[in-house]
């Protein structure tokens, strides 16, 4: 198989990356801000967490790359129906890619057959958003602050998402 055959795909992963771009949309717009973090709750990372342990390393990580690369050419998509990329969140949506890539490498090695395999993948695609996310608000937010206002206030949410992902994908949708 050459490179090119392994990058190429079919209509129907065509039309899967497509929902997917459209549920990470869709799941951008719910979102509350705590009165602590400049940060928005969202529900982005619960849809990469599920896209990644249900379609997989390569069609995850393309929805998502695709989803990135509308919204920072201009598509209102992101939260709140912005667009662009920069900011105080840029660093979360790079972390999101990096998620789907391991979550979805993860979910590709069988990982998606066992609820607490699941739930250990989503805790590793967690630790990559946190980790860009952290690393993208220290251009924003004083180093002292940044657990504080962009990790700790997402850990009780994390664990509800987390476990929404791994719990859907292991009992309804990879059977």
């Amino acid at each position: 198989m050459t490179q090119t055959q392994s990058l190429s795909i079919s209509k129907a992963e065509a039309i899967k990356i497509g929902l997917g771009i459209l549920a990470l949309s869709m799941l951008a717009q719910i979102k509350f801000y705590l009165p602590f973090s400049p940060v928005p709750v969202t529900g982005q990372t619960f849809g990469v967490a599920l896209l990644a342990l249900t379609y997989g390393r390569k069609l995850s990580s393309l929805s998502v790359l695709a989803y990135l690369v509308l919204g920072a050419a201009g598509l209102p998509i992101f939260t709140g129906l912005s667009a662009g990329f920069s900011g105080l969140t840029s660093g979360y949506l790079l972390g999101m890619l990096v998620s789907s890539f391991v979550v979805g490498g993860l979910a590709d090695k069988g990982a998606k057959n066992s609820f607490t395999k699941s739930l250990a993948a989503t805790y590793a695609g967690s630790l990559c958003v946190f980790s860009f996310g952290v690393l993208g608000l220290s251009l924003f937010v004083p180093v002292k602050e940044l657990l504080w206002v962009g990790i700790f206030p997402f850990l009780a949410g994390d664990l509800v998402k987390n476990m929404l992902a791994a719990t859907i994908a292991t009992k309804f949708l990879n059977k």
